[in-house]
């Protein structure tokens, strides 16, 4: 890795220059990176929403009645 040492002589070179010396690997790995986090993401909004949908789908079986709520005993 470059180390900078005289920063008015970096701050004046061109900008294809000087992103490898401060950020070295710009542009090789960010693309893949981001596509994985994107999949990551969406996978676990999936997850999610399934883990939901049967607690839900749960609780609909159940069928309570219109005074269980009074009982105040949590499902669990």
């Amino acid at each position: 890795m470059a180390t900078v040492t005289n920063w008015i002589d970096h701050l004046n070179k061109p900008a294809e220059e000087v992103a490898g010396a401060i950020y070295p690997g710009a542009g090789s790995s960010e693309g893949l990176l981001v596509i994985i986090g994107f999949i990551i993401w969406i996978g676990w909004h999936v997850i999610a929403a399934r883990q939901e949908s049967e607690k839900l789908e749960k609780l609909a079986r159940k069928r309570h009645g219109p005074n269980d709520w009074k009982s105040n005993v949590t499902d669990g």
